[in-house]
């Protein structure tokens, strides 16, 4: 298992008051280190950069942030690369966090379920490179938002797996019933 270490403060682009700065570094440290699934894998990704801008063909907030760490034994398959399944709790977990800063930031709810998450595989990742996990806002409407994630090998400086994530508005919870 990979030891968590802390790490230095990521870099803030875009217009981010300081209070969601430390509001998305905190969600991010929970989201990242709690969870009891994949473990070792989440606590391992550090948080490097996080950025808002308006995306030019419309003018809409979109959110950018970047994770980073390095391929360990627990993230493997049987052929020594990187595991399918890894890739994809990466892309779930990491665009979904892009789209928790695109709600802080605009202040818009960012409490959504995953409803599809396409992968594709361009190449495989060796134990012991280190990775970036780029994960761009595509869309964010009232029912429906999605993300685009790229998953770089920086070590052999490659894109390996790319994925886009929709997630929708999660159903209400059941009404109780009236007791006669």
């Amino acid at each position: 298992m990979s030891p968590t270490v802390a790490a230095p403060r990521p870099v803030f682009t875009g217009d981010i008051p300081l209070a969601t700065q430390d509001e998305i570094v905190s969600f991010s440290r929970v989201v990242m280190e709690r969870g009891a699934f994949a473990r070792s894998t989440g606590s391992s990704l550090v948080l490097k950069e996080v950025g808002v801008f308006r995306r030019e063909k419309d003018g809409k907030a979109h959110a950018r942030i970047t994770y980073e760490t390095t391929v360990h034994e627990e993230m493997l398959n049987i052929g020594g690369n990187m595991h399918g399944g890894c890739a994809v709790y990466m892309i779930d977990i990491c665009s979904s966090m892009a789209l928790a800063v695109l709600g802080m930031v605009t202040g818009k709810p960012w409490n959504f379920v995953s409803q599809a998450i396409n992968t594709t595989f361009h190449a495989p990742v060796p134990a012991g490179a280190k990775i970036e996990v780029i994960n761009t806002t595509l869309s964010f409407g009232a029912r429906t938002v999605s993300a685009i994630t790229e998953i770089w090998d920086v070590t052999n400086h490659r894109l390996c797996v790319s994925g886009v994530h929709n997630k929708m508005k999660p159903s209400d919870p059941p009404k109780a019933k009236a007791k006669l």
